[in-house]
């Protein structure tokens, strides 16, 4: 395993697979693309528009191509795994393409984005995650994904995680710190289309469940932001309130890179806005649960690489961007989750949840 450089170890906007150029591995039509353009929930979408499974809905397309790939309709099941086969091949070829060293002298227009893009070639284990393999989708987009990250100069193990819409959650749960029966832990996740948020019950340095689990509609206008996320905090707060509690932690992680602890106001999502707005956060958090707490931001990527990976793996996640995370390493020791059963309990969300993937 590689010492990860001081410079690397929190992610700026060089670290993005957006703009990758993907290599031609596999011949599947893709080389020459961004990576943004081919393997985004929009090219998904459209894929499968393509493919003959029209009128698939933008903002719940995972949920629609897995019920169509359990379809009794055979003609629909066979072209939902067709559509995902193939986006995996996508995914695939941005792995082969990453793996690749000659990626990095090509596409490294800046010392760090080269430093970035070299740290692919020393990975250990890739795993893909996020909102577009839950369910049926994660095993069929794997299948593709291994067939043509396979043809990668120096091929590494691509793995799909348990729940992989709800990595970025689960990471941020583990960073949660072992602490004392009087203190509650609330997690949550901002994300492009959905925020998510749990309470966090740990034992010792054991993660032991979410529970409270609710999910909502991510804010579409940047003025909208600090009320969307203050109500969906305010409430997972007081999800965690007990008579024994006298201090809550909050571990949000956003769809953001994140600079000094706060999601970096670079102009490339909307949760940017919330590095000034946090002390106004803080005071809703604060409110709502009428004792101490305290708010800390990871970034999606680097608390998803906490859910899926050990030292030396980085992750992928799919959804309406493509997002980037790599283990961290060096810190407090995060909580460890039991192998047995993933730590999540339903009884909040809507419907049930689909099978675990192995």
């Amino acid at each position: 395993m590689t010492e990860t450089p001081d410079r690397l170890r929190e992610l700026t906007g060089e670290a993005s697979l957006n703009h990758v150029v993907l290599g031609p591995a596999g011949s599947i039509g893709v080389a020459g693309r961004l990576a943004e353009d081919a393997c985004s929930r929009d090219a998904l979408h459209v894929l499968a528009s393509g493919l003959g499974l029209p009128g698939l809905r933008r903002d719940r397309l995972a949920d629609d191509l897995a019920r169509a790939a359990a379809s009794s309709d055979a003609q629909a099941a066979r072209s939902a795994a067709a559509v995902l086969h193939a986006f995996g091949m996508r995914l695939g070829a941005l792995i082969a393409t990453l793996r690749d060293p000659a990626t990095a002298a090509r596409q490294g227009s800046t010392p760090h984005r080269r430093d970035f893009l070299t740290r692919w070639t020393t990975v250990e284990r890739v795993w893909l995650a996020g909102g577009l393999l839950a369910g049926r989708c994660g095993p069929l987009v794997l299948e593709g994904a291994k067939v043509t990250a396979g043809l990668a100069p120096d091929p590494c193990p691509v793995a799909v995680p348990p729940r992989p819409e709800l990595a970025p959650l689960i990471g941020a749960a583990r960073h949660v710190p072992a602490g004392s029966g009087s203190e509650a832990a609330v997690v949550a996740d901002l994300g492009h289309t959905r925020i998510r948020t749990a309470v966090a019950e740990r034992h010792g340095r054991t993660l032991r469940r979410l529970r409270h689990l609710r999910a909502g509609p991510a804010p579409r206008l940047p003025g909208t932001v600090e009320a969307a996320v203050g109500a969906a905090l305010a409430e997972a707060v007081r999800d965690a309130a007990d008579p024994t509690v006298k201090r809550i932690r909050v571990i949000v992680s956003v769809a953001s890179f994140v600079r000094d602890g706060l999601p970096a106001d670079d102009g490339q999502g909307i949760y940017g806005c919330l590095a000034a707005r946090a002390p106004g956060l803080l005071r809703a958090i604060r409110d709502a649960a009428g004792v101490g707490a305290d708010l800390r931001f990871l970034h999606d990527g680097t608390a998803a690489a906490s859910a899926a990976g050990g030292p030396g793996d980085a992750v992928i996640t799919a959804g309406t961007w493509l997002g980037v995370g790599f283990a961290p390493m060096g810190g407090p020791p995060r909580l460890t989750v039991p192998r047995d059963r993933l730590p999540v309990a339903w009884a909040d969300e809507a419907g049930p949840p689909p099978a675990a993937l192995g």
